[in-house]
């Protein structure tokens, strides 16, 4: 958009023309940021509902998780099966564990980096009629609060397992590359709830992150996350 400002300036100086009245306008509307993303009413979200319908709400969106993580890892057999042999197994080697690792990795620094954006979806105790109970033991001790601690603690384990994947797979760090790939199995598995959290109470990540379109953005997201468990599940338990 800047781009195009400076363009329309740069033809106005060269040209001595003076634009009229309209070009202010026009020019106006390109500045003018692009339209918010509507908001659902609160009064429908799964956090505005009485405790026994958020717990069964929360157990059927983990058990759908579940549900879609098992459906994609027989997908991923189905082709591994069509495949001539070796064919899925050298896909598997060669090109997964060094994005996945390098994409975790830099998701650990971002937890450090942009730590306001990611304390901000870290559920509360008591989340989810009182079904979260999460402890951090130590975060007073390091004078962190929970949402602090749990945020900085998961990406220290995102940045290690991304660095412990990436570096088996490319042969640096002596350790079966299933090792890690079933710890970010976990991992995943472990902070879905932060995902979960933004879709019951719609928590954002802060102005600078744009917000996820409700309900189709949480549902495409839920998907992504079923794709990415049944790659790391591929990756963990291979043969």
């Amino acid at each position: 958009m800047l781009r195009t400002v400076a363009l329309l300036s740069a033809v106005h100086s060269t040209s001595c023309f003076v634009a009229p009245a309209t070009s202010s306008a026009r020019l106006a509307s390109l500045r003018a940021e692009p339209p918010a993303i509507e908001r659902p009413n609160p009064d429908i979200l799964l956090g505005a509902q009485i405790d026994q319908r958020q717990q069964l709400g929360f157990a059927a969106i983990c058990g759908g998780i579940a549900v879609g993580t098992v459906a994609c890892v027989t997908g991923l057999n189905i082709v591994e099966y069509v495949l001539p042999d070796e064919w899925f197994g050298a896909w598997r080697d060669y090109t997964w564990p060094l994005p996945l690792g390098g994409i975790f990795a830099a998701a650990g620094v971002a937890h450090f980096a942009l730590a306001d954006a990611f304390i901000a979806i870290v559920p509360p105790k008591g989340t989810w009629g009182g079904l979260w109970q999460v402890p951090a033991p130590g975060a007073e001790a390091l004078c962190l609060s929970y949402a602090e601690y749990l945020c900085y603690v998961s990406g220290v384990a995102e940045f290690l397992g991304g660095v412990g994947l990436a570096g088996a797979g490319l042969g640096l760090i002596d350790i079966p590359v299933q090792l890690p790939a079933f710890g970010l199995f976990l991992l995943v598995a472990a902070v879905t709830p932060a995902n979960i959290y933004m879709y019951s109470h719609d928590a954002q990540m802060g102005p600078d992150v744009p917000p996820i379109p409700y309900p189709d953005g949480h549902v495409g997201r839920a998907a992504a996350q079923c794709v990415l468990l049944a790659f790391f599940w591929k990756l963990a338990f291979q043969g």
